[in-house]
């Protein structure tokens, strides 16, 4: 399916932007037309826009070295030279991770440092043990986005929910994106969430050629 190899690997192209700075003109549509399958949603593990805790990790580079990775490809995943498209110049590349980058709260500097600055609101919720996190999370997974489905364990439907001291994490595939947003704002809705890792699949997906 090279197709789809091509479509995978675009999803996971990334960089980094100092805090303050826009998008670069143009980068918005190079975004639409390359990115958005995976980055609108996390689909494949791609960091998502809007979502800086889906970004610390990545952002250590800093923005040099996120570009580089982006321009030249990541070993052992799925991002390739130019994510996969020959024909995208640096300046489309760069126009696109900036864009990306611009919908983020975090200051990133242009070379790599572990000290970071982010603009993230530290928790106050209440510790809950991590079985009643799960059922507490498929109760609202049913209630809020998938009621006809039934909870099977850590399950509901296609979607299976795990927690680990306040971290919860969601696995599947489910009909689209618009589910996966759902489920996420349900789930952060649930006392005792502390951080969602959002790995669901839209079905969709699959349906490019």
């Amino acid at each position: 399916m090279p197709v789809l190899v091509r479509i995978l690997a675009v999803g996971t192209i990334s960089a980094a932007l100092p805090l303050g700075v826009q998008g670069a003109p143009g980068g918005d549509q190079v975004y639409k037309a390359r990115c958005a399958l995976c980055h609108d949603s996390g689909a494949t593990h791609a960091p998502r826009v809007g979502q800086p805790n889906d970004w610390l990790r990545r952002v250590e580079k800093g923005r040099s070295g996120l570009l580089r990775s982006a321009l030249e490809g990541v070993r052992d995943t799925a991002m390739l030279p130019r994510a996969g498209f020959p024909e995208l110049s640096d300046e489309d590349v760069a126009a696109a991770v900036d864009h990306m980058l611009s919908t983020l709260g975090i200051a990133i500097p242009q070379s790599g440092t572990n000290n970071l600055a982010t603009q993230t609101a530290p928790t106050t919720a209440a510790r809950v043990d991590d079985a009643t996190l799960v059922a507490s999370v498929a109760e609202a997974l049913r209630a809020r986005v998938l009621p006809r489905a039934t909870i099977e364990g850590p399950r509901v439907g296609g979607i299976s929910v795990e927690a680990r001291e306040g971290r919860v994490a969601l696995r599947g595939m489910v009909d689209s994106t618009q589910v996966i947003r759902a489920a996420e704002e349900a789930v952060r809705s649930v006392a005792g969430v502390v951080s969602v890792e959002n790995r669901l699949i839209p079905a969709d997906l699959f349906e490019h050629d």
